[in-house]
């Protein structure tokens, strides 16, 4: 590793507290690289607690300083935004007869120590109704009367100018056939409510899970959907609880992750959460799998977030076509590790292409 991805992990366990202070200083060429890499993994905020928390000593230089706290601050603002507008969309959503939940973003930013750190892009709303119903209701605010943004378990919703909406009919989706049934399964036990704005842990002891699997399997994953499941479980895990309470809950966590076929994934995820950010093992749902674990970190640091850092030469995602092909490749790159999904995955595509043609939902701007 180089000494700017060194001085990244030491931060990152300063962050979670699993160490007080960098094992030695840095300089700032040092500081930059370490800089580039929050970036990159979309946790520049986040990391702003171990810049607190480090010895004055320790601290980069004064305009290096300044830099990492002022981006980290764009993103609080950023975050203020889409916590209002979240807000906003529930709002507007239960007037109109829709019980709904927020998803991810702001609803996952409630189990980190300083919420408005975590990094969000978008609004994800889950809503109670059938996919009639909410493609009808969303029809509405387009002028033309189509939809845009249309994949098998969310659209975009043009419902404000400055933020991105998704609509959920589902929260996420498999590519096997038995496996997405039996994830709406899982989802019908935590339908949304009128009552809370959010899921219950317990659904996200398994969604934000799959959220970060959907991530790897699709363009790559990035630390910052592991680290929304490493305060997920920091989150789950009570000291006062009576241990029944505890087993029954990593019980039902385990049968769900296994039914869903993340269990290789977790297992990788629990050697990254020990390793790399010192979780300690009482948080753990399943025994650490370290080869998978370095496979899990090797895609992070190659993809960044969403796969925006990629440089493995797949192809082109400009057309429908180019991205089957370079999601073909992908694909045939991860069957050895998680192949009921990767196998599955062309056919999937293929089948979600050939549906939204049939209805008309290949609108610009709706991949």
């Amino acid at each position: 590793m180089t000494k700017s991805e060194i001085l990244f992990f030491e931060l990152l366990q300063v962050c979670t507290g699993a160490r007080d202070c960098l094992k030695r200083t840095y300089s700032d060429e040092d500081w930059e690289g370490a800089l580039q890499i929050a970036r990159e993994q979309t946790v520049t905020g986040v990391m702003m607690t171990a810049l607190e928390r480090l010895p004055k000593e320790q601290l980069p230089s004064k305009v290096m300083l300044l830099q990492w706290l002022g981006l980290g601050q764009i993103v609080v603002d950023n975050s203020k935004k889409l916590a209002d507008a979240s807000r906003e969309v529930i709002r507007y959503f239960r007037e109109n007869g829709f019980a709904c939940h927020i998803l991810k973003g702001s609803s996952v930013a409630r189990y980190y120590p300083v919420p408005l750190r975590r990094t969000s892009g978008d609004v994800d709303v889950w809503l109670d109704g059938t996919r009639e119903e909410i493609y009808d209701f969303a029809r509405k605010f387009d002028k033309d009367g189509k939809l845009y943004g249309v994949n098998y378990h969310h659209i975009h919703f043009h419902l404000m100018d400055d933020v991105h909406i998704e609509v959920h009919i589902w929260p996420s989706s498999l590519s096997s056939p038995l496996r997405n049934r039996r994830l709406q399964k899982f989802c019908n036990l935590h339908r949304p409510t009128m009552d809370t704005d959010m899921p219950s842990l317990a659904f996200d002891r398994v969604f934000i899970l799959l959220h970060g699997f959907q991530h790897l399997c699709g363009h790559g994953v990035g630390l910052r959907q592991l680290m929304d499941y490493y305060y997920v479980l920091k989150q789950s895990f009570n000291v006062d609880d009576d241990v029944n309470e505890n087993d029954e809950w990593r019980r039902e966590s385990v049968y769900w992750i296994t039914q869903l076929g993340m269990k290789r994934f977790a297992e990788g995820l629990m050697w990254v959460f020990q390793r790399v950010f010192g979780m300690e093992e009482k948080y753990l749902l399943f025994k650490p799998n370290e080869k998978e674990g370095k496979f899990i970190m090797e895609e992070v640091m190659q993809t960044g977030n969403m796969g925006h850092s990629e440089t493995r030469n797949w192809g082109s995602l400009k057309t429908p076509l180019s991205r089957f092909f370079y999601n073909l490749r992908r694909d045939l790159h991860l069957a050895t590790h998680y192949p009921h999904e990767a196998l599955w995955q062309p056919f999937f595509s293929l089948w979600t292409y050939a549906w939204r043609m049939r209805k008309g939902l290949l609108k610009d701007g709706g991949d």
